[in-house]
């Protein structure tokens, strides 16, 4: 058997990709039509103690809401949160990934676009949402990991098996 050397901390361990992220949080997709009053939006937000949700309509992601659009649309350009339609200050620029999208690659679009939030899409299908929170989880789990993987390297060379002489 061949050893091949390790070029990359990617090699030893692997990026999860954003559907193996969503797996583990096992949460349904939490959106709302267009024609929903900004307050019906707040209230679901706070129901499901989140701060972001798709707008959906027809089946199809026209939108995104978030707590920061309804503060900088809404409060304060006061307008009234129970006859504003969630269509008048949604995001309709939303920026996602595919399911096979690994944790670098979606850091670094939400850092670039400079969102919080990121939908994962299955063709035309909002398969979940990331979050910088979900994604901050994942790297810190990571760290860790290859952290206790190179100290088991680590004490495997400084104090081989002797009945490997």
């Amino acid at each position: 058997m061949r050893n091949i050397p390790l070029t990359s901390m990617e090699q030893l361990l692997p990026f999860p990709t954003a559907e193996e992220l969503l797996a583990r949080k096992r949460e349904a997709v939490v959106f709302v039509a267009p024609a929903a009053t900004v307050l019906a939006a707040l209230q679901l937000m706070a129901e499901k103690h989140i701060g972001f949700l798709a707008v959906i309509e027809n089946g199809t992601l026209s939108g995104v809401l978030s707590e920061r659009d309804c503060a900088r649309r809404v409060v304060l350009q006061q307008l009234a949160p129970g006859t504003t339609a969630v269509r008048e200050i949604m995001t309709t620029r939303v920026y996602s990934v595919a399911p096979q999208a690994k944790i670098p690659e979606c850091i670094t679009l939400m850092h670039e676009k400079n969102i919080r939030h990121l939908p994962v899409m299955r063709g035309h299908e909002v398969f979940g949402v990331l979050s910088v929170r979900d994604l901050m989880g994942a790297l810190i789990e990571r760290h860790e990991r290859l952290l206790r993987r190179l100290q088991e390297e680590r004490l495997t060379l400084l104090f081989p098996d002797p009945s490997s002489y």
